[in-house]
């Protein structure tokens, strides 16, 4: 069984290196497996994000991980819900369980990806990561300074502890 992290992203990259860096530090996520979603062409960011999430991912254990891009049309909400089943239900069926990052990304998108997978049974953790400030959003995490940043995994403050 692996662990599996799901997420959007929009045009900062940075938000979910940050929050990949906060989910491993903070609560001791380590997924062996990162779909990302993007309404954006992979771009030459989007491969520099790809190498630094495996590098935060091999520096804590994790031997070869895996980093999958999905591209969905922008402004296509539903088609984005789909899409993120899709993904859930293969994880699952390979009897891997996942986790969602809501920081990164466009907020109607994470909304759209949150909507098909808070209440599944497999969904372990709903993780956000939120800046007192957004003055250093477009900042690597070891550049913005620990005060500003409350790290939630929404799902386990949901259940109430």
């Amino acid at each position: 069984m692996a662990k599996v992290l799901v997420s959007v992203i929009s045009t900062n990259v940075y938000g979910l290196l940050n929050s990949m860096w906060c989910m491993v530090r903070r609560f001791g996520f380590l997924p062996q497996k990162v779909h990302v979603l993007s309404s954006e062409e992979k771009s030459e960011t989007h491969a520099m994000l790809g190498e630094m999430l495996a590098i935060v991912l091999e520096e804590h254990g994790i031997e070869s991980p895996r980093i999958e891009w999905h591209n969905f049309p922008s402004g296509d909400l539903a088609g984005l819900a789909r899409l993120v089943s899709s993904i859930v239900e293969d994880e699952v069926s390979q009897g891997n369980t996942f986790a969602v990052d809501a920081t990164p990304g466009k907020k109607n998108e994470m909304i759209a990806c949150l909507a098909r997978s808070l209440a599944h049974p497999s969904c372990e953790h709903v993780f956000y990561s939120e800046l007192s400030s957004y003055e250093n959003t477009r900042k690597p995490f070891i550049l913005i300074p620990w005060q500003f940043i409350t790290p939630y995994d929404i799902k386990q403050e949901a259940r109430g502890g």
